[in-house]
């Protein structure tokens, strides 16, 4: 269905070795979570591969990317360099890369932030990230567990550690994450959701 090696090819050539084996992590714990959760694993395997594939593009280029094919950023958005390549990325996997599935694209979109109403694959994309194999962050282990009791679960120990940093840095926060958050603890005791 997808020529995973000419994707993998492409991030080996376009990123530090380092991200490379991040990606390769990410989409080997997306497919992992999509055979568990019912959701096309080849599917969140190309979007775990392609989710950084801007990362380490400069901050410039990433700009005159998303405005060249989508909007103008938000003065958020400007400042908030951490979270730009999601966006970044996105565009390049569409624009560039002629990649059409929404749900891959949006998997890139929102793997950084989370947004309100988030679908189950941009979850699944945004916890594999959060807990691949090379991973080593010092709740890590807290937030694979968290993640194992349930997506919901999972999403809320992230958002909550994501949130708890960038006040602690005193930087911008962007408005996603905290939809985000009300969109998880409004959901999270819900028994339908998501089959949980």
């Amino acid at each position: 269905m997808y020529d995973f090696k000419k994707y993998e090819e492409l991030i080996k050539n376009t990123l530090s070795p380092y991200r490379f084996n991040h990606s390769m992590c990410v989409a080997n714990k997306a497919r992992e979570l999509a055979l568990k959760h019912g959701a096309d694993p080849d599917k969140a395997f190309l979007a775990g591969i392609l989710h950084d594939i801007t990362k380490e593009m400069p901050n410039g280029k990433q700009i005159e990317l998303i405005e060249k094919y989508e909007r103008k950023l938000t003065y958020v958005e400007r400042g908030n360099h951490r979270v730009l390549h999601q966006m970044s990325g996105a565009v390049y996997a569409r624009h560039i890369l002629g990649i059409e599935d929404e749900d891959i694209v949006s998997g890139i979109r929102y793997h950084t932030t989370g947004r309100d109403n988030m679908t189950l694959f941009e979850m699944l994309i945004y916890l594999a990230d959060f807990t691949s194999e090379d991973r080593d962050y010092p709740d890590v282990e807290t937030m694979r567990a968290e993640t194992e009791k349930g997506l919901l679960n999972g999403m809320l120990y992230s958002l909550k550690y994501t949130i708890r940093d960038v006040v602690k840095q005193e930087r911008l926060l962007h408005p996603d994450t905290l939809s985000c958050y009300n969109y998880v603890v409004n959901n999270l005791n819900r028994k339908d959701f998501y089959g949980e």
